[in-house]
């Protein structure tokens, strides 16, 4: 089982990568020779995203945080869902299929309101975690992520 301080570390990477940021990590992606720039995007977005979850998997949370590990790794499997919808929207409607991408655009806007759901679902159990078990938040270094209702 990993400690509060250490789990908190690697929440705030996912959460962080989710959110668009890097978690400190130095940004040393280069585009591959011909990788047009929504391929790059796309292939570094889920090579981070792949090592937030495998990290993720890799831990065992504190017993009181298994409820926000289990929102935080829907919210990881949504946003490579989200990805993968994106980049067929795109690609069907740079070949013509405007219908086919209609389709993927549906399927995105659900994705992104799930996503939505899930992130309001996790804020709100940190804060309940927190008002159980006062400095927690502070303890994970998240009191600045998540303020008080």
């Amino acid at each position: 089982m990993t400690s509060l301080a250490d789990y908190g570390d690697v929440f705030r990477a996912a959460y962080a990568a989710l959110h668009g940021g890097h978690a400190d990590e130095p940004d040393t992606a280069t585009r591959k020779p011909g990788e047009s720039l929504e391929e790059f995007l796309a292939r570094t977005r889920t090579e981070a995203l792949g090592r937030v979850q495998r990290h993720l998997d890799a831990v065992e949370p504190p017993p009181e945080l298994r409820r926000v590990h289990e929102l935080l790794r829907q919210l990881l499997d949504g946003a490579c869902e989200a990805d993968t919808a994106l980049a067929s929207q795109v690609e069907a409607y740079r070949c013509g299929q405007f219908s086919d991408s209609i389709a993927h655009s549906d399927r995105l806007q659900t994705l992104v309101a799930a996503s939505a759901r899930l992130d309001r679902e996790l804020i709100v159990a940190l804060r309940e975690l927190e008002a159980g078990r006062p400095g927690t938040l502070e303890a994970l270094g998240l009191s600045d992520i998540v303020s008080p209702p």
